[in-house]
Formats: structure tokens, sequence, C-alpha cells
């Protein structure tokens, strides 16, 4: 969910009403109304557009070279991905395939790794990743070095898609050469299915709290690694919710000691999430990939009852890369071409309790929060309500809402935060909780709508 920009950005259906409302006494001919209308919505376009390539360069995922070019970058990278034989009997977190990346930030050693992970079911699977650690000795200790669990927002479920699979891996984790220089190693998933076989199980908590913990049983298998079993987790959108769910099942491990986990503008109440923004653009871009992996999951959801669109053509969707599923759902909207989902999942019966499963609960563990308040994307209000949630069952947790930041540099602007944040929590210190202090925003419960 990384399509932002930062400052205010209107949400398109509510940019859409400006440019369409007249009075009744001045309306224009048909023709001029259109007239504006098409420009309107071409305005809206550009502003999209360049909001999703200032989001897929960040990311790491911008095209700097040619189609035919990546294609063959992509080739030569395939034979990585595949599982070696004998692989579904290797226990969770087994290190299954790594080699050395060739250019990790300077005084750092990176490794592409391929390692066993679970389903949410418990079924075995395989995903990829990165880990990165300070050459030599530095920082580590007998028990090792402290571990930065990463996980990532969303990039499309396309294997081209996979952070690990990008030109410069590593280039969007935000923080990682701060945690390097204090002398922690980073690991990164890709999580299970995405540049691996399968489909990935997007937003489905349980799978990627398996992925984010295996990718650190998996580091602690390269020995000039130096990790050790102290761990905090770090996520931003998607990826927030990956880490919320990581902290809840840290019984899953219960070799490592996870100490805190920090999000930055988490997927966290996602019925709230869903309900507001299933009709806008920004649903559509997310929907795609949840009308894959939700159904995939769940036996008893059916497209049919949220969506219009045929199976073959949502999931060609879900499969381009962000900046690629960007372009193809404005152009569609400059084309008048009606929301990818035709009804919003939290009236279907079905839909609202699988939506409801994959909610994080509240935290057990050190836990905060990073939110922008201009986020169109993932709305500040719902991350209201889940501090507000969290403290009324009495959760450690900690808000940081920072003024006009959108959605896609909360994690940027976000990781000295929690740079200084996890810090404190790998050197014991206890936290401050700021419930009691006012929100300074309203918290938002489910639409109906």
């Amino acid at each position: 969910m990384h399509l932002s920009h930062a400052g205010a950005f209107e949400d398109p259906a509510s940019t859409l009403a400006g440019v369409t409302t007249v009075g009744p006494s001045e309306s224009p001919p048909q023709a001029v109304r259109a007239h504006h209308v098409h420009n309107g919505l071409v305005g809206i376009a550009i502003v999209v557009l360049v909001v999703i390539g200032a989001a897929a360069t960040f990311f790491g995922l911008a095209a700097t070279t040619s189609s035919v070019a990546q294609d063959k970058i992509q080739q030569s990278l395939a034979p990585f991905y595949l599982p070696p034989s004998g692989w579904q009997v290797r226990p969770p977190g087994s290190l299954l395939r790594s080699e050395i990346l060739p250019n990790p930030p300077k005084g750092s050693l990176g490794w592409r790794i391929l390692y066993s992970t679970q389903r949410a079911n418990g079924a075995p699977a395989v995903s990829s990743g990165l880990v990165f650690a300070p050459r030599g000795a530095k920082g580590s200790t007998p028990a090792g070095r402290p571990v930065v669990a990463w996980a990532h927002p969303t990039v499309g479920m396309g294997d081209a898609c996979a952070p690990s699979r990008s030109t410069h891996p590593g280039s969007g984790i935000p923080g990682l050469v701060d945690f390097l220089n204090a002398g922690w190693v980073v690991t990164a998933t890709d999580y299970a299915g995405l540049g691996t076989p399968g489909v990935e199980q997007y937003l489905i908590g349980n799978a990627e709290a398996h992925d984010v913990l295996n990718s650190v049983r998996a580091a602690r298998h390269l020995p000039r690694a130096f990790a050790g079993s102290t761990v905090g987790l770090w996520g931003h959108s998607q990826g927030g919710q990956a880490a919320l769910w990581a902290a809840d099942l840290r019984s899953y491990a219960p070799e490592l000691s996870v100490v805190g986990a920090a999000a930055a503008a988490p997927a966290a109440e996602l019925p709230a999430l869903i309900s507001h923004q299933w009709s806008t653009i920004y649903g559509s871009l997310i929907g795609a990939e949840v009308l894959v992996s939700y159904p995939d999951t769940y036996g008893d959801l059916r497209l049919t009852t949220v969506s219009s669109r045929s199976a073959d053509s949502v999931a060609a969707l879900a499969n381009r890369c962000l900046t690629q599923a960007g372009i193809d759902i404005v152009i569609s909207k400059v084309f008048g071409r009606s929301s990818l989902l035709s009804r919003n999942p939290e009236v279907d019966g079905s839909w609202r309790a699988a939506i409801s499963a994959n909610t994080p609960p509240v935290p057990q563990i050190p836990t905060l929060i990073i939110q922008g308040l201009t986020d169109p994307i993932v709305l500040p209000g719902t991350n209201a309500a889940f501090l507000e949630r969290s403290c009324r069952a009495g959760a450690p947790i900690q808000g940081a809402f920072i003024g006009a930041l959108g959605h896609m540099k909360a994690g940027k602007a976000g990781a000295p935060l929690a740079f200084t944040w996890l810090q404190q929590r790998f050197g014991g210190v206890a936290m401050t909780s700021t419930c009691g202090t006012r929100l300074p925003v309203r918290p938002l419960g489910i639409s109906t709508n």
C-alpha cells in the first residue's frame, strides 16, 4: 500500500466530486461538462502517475533499464528462486540457498537468501529475502548481534516485484544504513509466493508473520552475519501489519526474543480501512491482491460476491508491479471504468469474517505506531482506532503522528524514530505508553456504504 507522496494528496473520489459539482442554475451544456470532467480526470491521472513514479523510485522498483534488459535480469535470477529437492521436510527457517550481493552498503555484507517457511495453515512454503550485516565482528557478542526484521509494503504479486529481485536490493529498507552502523543485522523477507512458487498470502496475518520470523531463523544460519536471538520488528503498510502479527505470534519461534514492533502506517484496522477505501483508486490497487490471496486462502470466499471483474483480469492486475498496476488503474478511471470492487466486502458475511480474522490483535509487547496525518491510503483515523482499541485493553503501545506526511514516505520519515525506539528496546529501556494522551484525529469506524 505505498502509493502516496509526502504531504496532502486528495482521494480521487473527492477530487472528482469537486470537478463535477456545479450549481443548479448554471449547469453547462453536456459537451462542456464532459470536457471539464475529462480534463479533471486527466489532471488526476497525471498527479497519480507522478506519485506512483516517486514511490517506485523510492522502493528501488523504477525501470532504469529497458524491458528487454529487465527480462534478462529476471531470467538470470530465476534459478536461485527454485526450491531444491527435499525442501518440504526441512524445518521452518532452514536456509536453503544463499548468495553474496555485489554492492551492499559500505562496510557491510549482503546476501540474497532462500529459506523454508509456512503458509497460514502450517503447510510448508518457500520464501526469498535479503540479509545484511556489518563486516567483521562489529556489534557481535557471544549471544550474537541484535536483528531487525524488516517487512516491506505492497509491491505487486508478480515474481519480478519481489524486493530481492530489484536492481538495487536493500534500497527500499528505511533505516538500513543506521541499523548496520549500530552493529545490527537486518533481514528482509519477500513473503512466500512473491518471487517463489505459490500465491503470496497478501494481508494474511499468520502467513506474513511466519515469513518474517523465519527470515531471522534463516539469517542465523549465515556464519558471517553473527545474527543473535534478540529481535526487533520493523514494517511499513502491508509490512506494518506483518510486523504486528509477528509480534503476536512470537511464540511460533520461541528461541527468538522479540522485544518490540515498530510499524509505519500499518494496515492494522482492516475492517475500517477496507470499508472506507474499497471504491477508491487505492482500493483498486490494494483490492486486486486481496481478491487473489483471500479466496486462495479461504475456500468459502467468492470473487463474484464483491467484484464484477473476471478472475483472470483481477489476477493480471495483481501480478503487475506497483508502477504498472497504478498506471493501468488510473487509465481505467480516466476512461470511466468502474472500481475493481463493486461491493463493500464488509457487507458480505464471509468476506467480513476473513478480514476480521486478519486484523492484528492488541499488542502484548512494546509497540510503536507511526502515522502521517495526510495519508490518503492508510487513513490516519484507522490507526487512531487501533491505538484506541489497544489502549482500552491496557496494551504497551506508543503512537507517533507526524504532521503533513502521506503514505509513501511514512517508512522513510519514520525510520529515525524507529531506530531510536528499537535501540531503546535492545538496551532494555522501559517504554512509556502514550495511552491517555489525546489523539490528533478521530478514530475511524467501519463503513457499510
